[in-house]
């Protein structure tokens, strides 16, 4: 359709109309050089909507073959290790069986953790336990050498009495031997012949000193020079 400026004629129509009509004709112009402008860049949004709208279907169209591919793998590879015939797995998907052996996971870790503790406390009491050892074997040395010492000591003491028994009954048979004779009564007899029968029958040990003050410091002394010598020929060995 031709513009309106078209079909007025020049003679009749004045330098003022001539201008506005221009200026009109001119606004027209650029009204529909920037609908153009719009409508372009409107075409080439749809196109570039188009062209990722068309990706997107490719990318899907990949995807969907991607999955499908994926889904004979899981399904082969559940038939592979038994979770289709397995009652514990039976009717789960494989999000579920995905789901489980993350909690068994996290669970391991777990496990792995107190074993770590575990571990360091079986290390701490085996040094402990070692240490213990250490000090019950020191102890039974020390108590063996105190048994030792005590032994040493029980048979210094019975040497030690035996010598001062020996001294003692070698001094009271001097004793009688250096006595002297008495005579005896017709009487008395009897009376002395009783008193050496009980004398007899008692033990060494048993008997009572003439002179227990004189007789105890001679035994201490026969005791301690008994003890001296023995200690010598000790050492001798």
């Amino acid at each position: 359709m031709a513009p309106p400026c078209l079909a007025v004629t020049a003679e009749k129509v004045s330098k003022y109309e001539t201008l506005k009509l221009l200026e009109k004709c001119r606004r027209e112009r650029d009204e529909a050089i920037q609908r153009e402008g719009a409508l372009r860049d409107k075409l080439r949004h749809h196109e570039s909507r188009s062209r990722s709208t068309e990706a997107l279907k490719q990318k899907l169209k990949a995807l969907a073959a991607e999955n499908k591919e994926m889904r004979r793998q899981v399904k082969a590879l559940r038939a592979e290790i038994g979770l289709e015939t397995s009652p514990k797995f039976n009717g789960k998907t494989t999000k579920d069986v995905v789901s489980d052996l993350r909690d068994k996971e996290r669970e391991c870790s777990l496990l792995v953790e107190q074993t770590g503790r575990l571990s360091a406390a079986v290390d701490q009491l085996t040094s402990e336990l070692a240490s213990t050892v250490t000090a019950k074997t020191l102890l039974e040395e020390q108590v063996q050498a105190l048994q030792q010492s005590l032994k040493d000591m029980t048979t210094n003491q019975r040497r030690l009495l035996k010598l001062w028994e020996d001294k003692k009954a070698q001094r009271e048979q001097k004793e009688q031997l250096s006595l002297p004779a008495i005579p005896q009564r017709p009487g008395q007899r009897a009376v002395a012949h009783r008193a050496a029968q009980t004398e007899m029958s008692i033990n060494p040990a048993q008997k009572l000193p003439a002179n227990p003050r004189g007789q105890k410091a001679r035994g201490l002394e026969d005791a301690w020079t008994g003890a001296t010598a023995a200690s010598t020929e000790k050492r001798r060995h």
